[in-house]
């Protein structure tokens, strides 16, 4: 044996080598042989990387849903930026010749004089101690003999009336100025701008009462006294307001009006309260035609107007709109894309923002925003067309791909939202224009939509994708197939089992439910109620039409296969009530058929079939829906 294991030994050690002995014997035999073949094909691979990296790149860029961005429609628009060069630097209006002379001025202009000497810098620095030196006394505010650098006006009673009688009475140009100046401090209380050169006149106001004299007399008077000057009577358009620059009047009240509009822009955007700004935006509008002359302080004002009806309380948000429609109407074209395409970017990113936003305010920013839109349907349906494209296309993506990212995108609330907003433009105006291209559009969207999310957690989104049908079908008169995807929400797994607390399904607006509620005693009303709700109201449109008992068959059917599987009773008994109710109105539609007189290729007659019936309210199903949307209607309010 001790022989045989040496020669088993010695066989093995020549004969069977380990892998990792025989890989590091051929390693470098391998690199060898082919280093030159390597070498040799190095030329020809050249050009076949080259065929082969462009369509990576392609493919990079196309098959990203980051890319695709909902609001791109407007990104190449000239319209769209909002950046004005007006500053408040203008400060205020100079009233006497011998009470303007600011030593900052002064110093400034020596500056400018001098500005190629060798003392520049000098100067620079005096002018640094001349600003201190007049902040400091303006904080301790010196009276008007205390200082020749800066004298203090104060507001009193007294002159407040004066100047206010002088400018009812004789339109005192010199008057309205002091006021002006004293209404531009009002403005800025507290507030004043830093790096604005102060004025050699501290103006003050004696006390609270005369400060909102002063703010409501000018509000009120400032408008209707320059069209005085300028001998303007009745309405006027921009066109009037350009041709005034040629008027000698012009030059002397063009300071008062712009004064008049940058202070109470300034007073809207930084007042603390609601109604004196609620009241300076309706005063402002009223001179809105007075923005034709100055086209910066008009940018800042749509600037300032969309800020605040995407963000203000309820009465701001809806003067800011009246501004906005009002600058549309007033300007045509020249205003109405930068309002729009601002206004719709504003919405989509108020409805993005992860927050407990009010649903009554994002309603009212839907509905103003297809107001506005409606406008101008010509420009209105070119943005519309674009923006569907956008969301089909990362529709397109979800469904082919399963991206995560792109469906993560669509069940967002920009998404949804901007889905919205088109549905309501298009069920505003389908009657009066022709937007069936984009009806039809938007309708493959939806339907995409409802069947990408098909499970149980995503209830809520397909309901509200079926509300959209329906919406667009009854505004439109066409049919639209939903009951398949309304009698899907029977197949959740609606149990009497789990938890039985109740949930508020609402406050998760369009996001997946968690997956402890699914078994909740919420989620299985939920459920059928919607399934009763959403198919009433599809059968509701077509229950007097000529076809309604073929539409009705299939789902009674499933309907009836429901209740024989389920074990809620409460439930059960509110599918078979609006059961009873449909199948008596296919008995009905069905026995008005038999009687019918015309052929069933009539078109026309078939068209016109139970008109008269479906003009009257008190059908009996049309009862029974009037019930069903009060008592939707009931339980909203009370939640």
């Amino acid at each position: 044996m001790g022989k045989l294991g040496k020669k088993a030994r010695k066989f093995g050690k020549k004969n069977l080598q380990s892998v990792e002995k025989r890989n590091r014997k051929q390693k470098p035999f391998l690199k060898r042989k082919f280093a030159k073949r390597d070498g040799q094909r190095e030329g020809k691979n050249v050009e076949e990387k080259k065929k082969i990296e462009p369509p990576h790149k392609k493919r990079c860029i196309e098959e990203n849903p980051w890319d695709i961005f909902i609001d791109a429609v407007f990104s190449k628009d000239k319209n769209e930026a909002l950046d004005y060069g007006d500053s408040d630097s203008d400060g205020y209006l100079a009233e006497d010749s011998d009470l303007t002379i600011a030593v900052v001025k002064g110093t400034e202009g020596k500056i400018s004089d001098n500005k190629m000497s060798m003392q520049s810098k000098e100067s620079l620095s005096e002018l640094k101690k001349q600003r201190r030196k007049l902040a400091k006394l303006n904080e301790k505010l010196v009276d008007e003999g205390g200082s020749d650098i800066m004298k203090r006006k104060v507001l009193s009673g007294s002159v407040l009336s004066s100047c206010c009688d002088l400018v009812d009475e004789e339109q005192s140009v010199q008057a309205l100025t002091s006021l002006l100046n004293w209404y531009r401090a009002a403005c800025h209380y507290g507030q004043e701008p830093s790096g604005i050169t102060k004025p050699d006149i501290y103006y003050d106001i004696e006390d609270s009462e005369t400060f909102a004299n002063v703010m409501i007399f000018v509000l009120q008077k400032a408008d209707q006294t320059c069209r005085n000057m300028l001998g303007i009577s009745g309405t006027s358009n921009k066109e009037k307001i350009l041709k005034l620059k040629n008027n000698p009047k012009w030059d002397s009240v063009q300071p008062l009006i712009k004064s008049f509009l940058r202070s109470t822009m300034h007073l809207v955007q930084h007042g603390a309260d609601l109604e004196i700004i609620v009241f300076a935006l309706s005063q402002l509008r009223v001179s809105i035609v007075f923005f034709a002359a100055f086209p910066d302080l008009l940018k800042k004002l749509i600037k300032i107007s969309i800020h605040l009806w995407v963000t203000g309380e309820e009465t701001l948000s809806q003067q800011t709109f009246l501004i906005l429609k009002e600058i549309s109407m007033v300007f045509n074209s020249e205003c109405f894309d930068t309002c729009l395409i601002n206004m719709y970017k504003a919405y989509l990113h108020e409805c993005d923002i992860p927050k407990e936003y009010s649903e009554q305010h994002v309603l009212f920013l839907r509905y103003s925003l297809v107001e506005l839109c409606s406008r101008d349907m010509q420009k209105s349906y070119t943005k519309a067309s674009v923006s569907i494209t956008q969301l089909a296309k990362l529709l397109k993506m979800a469904l082919t791909t399963k991206n995560k990212e792109a469906v993560e995108k669509i069940h967002s609330g920009q998404y949804t939202n901007c889905v919205d907003l088109w549905v309501n433009f298009i069920a505003a105006n389908v009657q009066d224009c022709d937007l069936q291209p984009l009806l039809y559009t938007l309708v493959q969207v939806i339907s995409g939509v409802a069947k990408l999310f098909i499970g149980p957690r995503y209830l809520l989104l397909r309901i509200k994708c079926i509300q959209w049908l329906n919406q667009l079908s009854r505004t439109s008169g066409i049919f639209i197939p939903v009951a398949s995807l309304v009698l899907d929400m029977l197949e959740y797994n609606t149990t009497n089992e789990g938890e039985k607390q109740r949930m508020k399904l609402e406050a998760v607006s369009t996001v997946k439910l968690p997956k402890n509620w699914l078994k909740s005693q919420n989620f299985q009303e939920r459920c059928i109620f919607s399934v009763i709700e959403l198919l009433a109201g599809h059968f509701a449109q077509w229950s007097f039409h000529i076809s309604f008992p073929e539409l009705a068959t299939i789902p009674v059917m499933r309907l009836k296969k429901f209740i024989e599987r389920s074990t809620m009773e409460g439930l059960k008994r509110v599918v078979k009530r609006f059961i009873d109710q449909v199948e008596l109105n296919i008995e009905f539609v069905q026995r008005m058929r038999d009687d019918a007189a015309f052929s069933p290729n009539d078109q026309q007659s078939a068209e016109t079939f139970l008109q008269l019936e479906k003009r009257s309210t008190n059908a009996p199903y049309t009862q029974y829906y009037q019930s069903i949307v009060e008592k939707a209607l009931g339980t909203k309010k009370k939640k």
